[in-house]
């Protein structure tokens, strides 16, 4: 008489686990190239201040506030020389969803700018005194 082993579906649903552990422990422990700061790390002339100082990143290319201007890098970390003044208290960005349209929150006048990414112009002023910032 012939014995016939039967496995217990706990068995191999615990021996397909420890298949798929050892697979991603072994995917994790590839040594991957170290990158160089030196090859991430551009100096724009901003000094970060966690209570003015915001980014936004959009349409390839990177805004920084820097209290009266807005500086523009692309996302490689390249300085356009482009930047957005005429502004004061700049305190926050945001971009729109098509990154065609850049907001500056403006904390001494109680505005918000928009400014068109394209030309990087101010094309207008929401005015919003009527509702003070703490």
């Amino acid at each position: 008489m012939q014995e016939v082993f039967v496995r217990h579906p706990l068995v191999r649903r615990l021996a397909a686990h420890c298949g798929v552990a050892g697979l991603i422990t072994g995917l994790l422990t590839v040594a991957a190239p170290a990158a160089s700061a030196a090859d991430t790390t551009t100096d724009l002339g901003v000094t970060f201040d966690s209570y003015t100082t915001d980014l936004a990143v959009g349409g390839g290319r990177v805004f920084v506030s820097a209290t009266d201007r807005i500086i523009v890098a692309d996302t490689g970390g390249n300085l356009t020389g482009d930047a957005v003044t005429g502004l004061s208290g700049i305190r926050e960005l945001a971009l729109n969803a098509d990154a065609t349209c850049l907001y500056a929150a403006l904390t001494g006048s109680n505005e918000v700018a928009e400014i068109d990414t394209a030309s990087l112009a101010v094309t207008r002023r929401i005015d919003l005194s009527a509702h003070p910032w703490c």
